[in-house]
């Protein structure tokens, strides 16, 4: 039984991966692209949950306390809950995947003028910077596992070609578009419009619904600009969106701001974008 035991334990041992965390699902996917099946990925924020509002549990500190890295992504919960697990995670180390990128502040309010608050953290909408976040991973791998360089060295080359043709298929879409501007509910879209010379106009302001006279200066400028949908998060559904749809005449369509299969769904929310702006 003992010699069945340590055969078990010597099993596990050898085919047991590395752990890594992300904290959303578009690294979960540059991380899968560049290290294919010689890692575990784990991703803290769950599916359909706010990026802005979550807040960890003990099993979630306990996958962070047992990874090796933990790829951020400037988020605010992030600057929160690391100071508080500063010494839970003396053996994980903490790399933001943005490093080298120029943030633009956090689009809140854009009727009468822009005003801003914070930086927008969503760099990943944008195929270009996502090649930023897949080098800062490769980096960062290579000094963790440096037995793997040449084979995630391949795979970034190729990760790279990939964004790069997306890019293009993305640019296409944009080519006649008649109008530049798009309503979104939430302003996640900032480096994506940016990237493809478009303007997002966001409904919320300062993570809060729009107060009546919002609302009538977006009546205008939805007026204005000819606006025919209104482009809402993933599971987004509230008493605003449907009022403004339905005194607006706007159709609701989703976007997914942290898709999984990020190459795929990118298109497609590029498609749906194109689809009311020709």
């Amino acid at each position: 039984m003992r010699v069945l035991f340590l055969c078990l334990i010597s099993f596990l041992s050898i085919y047991a991966k590395d752990l890594v965390s992300v904290s959303i699902a578009p690294q979960a996917y540059f991380v899968k692209q560049i290290a294919k099946d010689t890692l575990d990925i784990n991703i803290v924020i769950p599916p359909n949950a706010n990026e802005h509002t979550f807040e960890f549990k003990p099993s979630g500190i306990l996958k962070l306390e047992k990874s090796d890295i933990y790829f951020t992504a400037n988020l605010e919960f992030e600057k929160i809950w690391i100071l508080k697990l500063k010494d839970n995670l003396k053996n994980t180390k903490i790399i933001s995947t943005q490093n080298g990128i120029d943030f633009i502040p956090l689009q809140e309010h854009a009727h009468e003028g822009h005003h801003h608050h914070g930086d927008d953290p969503h760099t990943w909408l944008d195929p270009l910077l996502a090649k930023t976040h897949a080098k800062n991973i490769t980096l960062a791998l290579i000094e963790q596992y440096p037995q793997n360089k040449a084979f995630y060295e391949q795979n970034l080359e190729n990760f790279l070609k990939e964004m790069d043709a997306l890019n293009l298929q993305i640019q296409a879409l944009f080519k006649n578009a008649k109008n530049k501007h798009f309503l979104v509910y939430h302003p996640s879209w900032g480096y994506f419009a940016k990237r493809y010379h478009l303007s997002q106009i966001p409904v919320e302001i300062e993570g809060k619904e729009p107060k009546p006279k919002d609302l009538a200066k977006l009546a205008k400028l939805i007026q204005k600009e000819q606006i025919k949908a209104i482009f809402v998060p993933k599971g987004a559904n509230n008493n605003t969106i449907k009022a403004m749809a339905s005194n607006y005449d706007l159709k609701i369509i989703e976007l997914d701001h942290l898709p999984n299969d990020y190459k795929n769904e990118l298109l497609k929310d590029a498609k749906n974008i194109a689809s009311v702006l020709q």
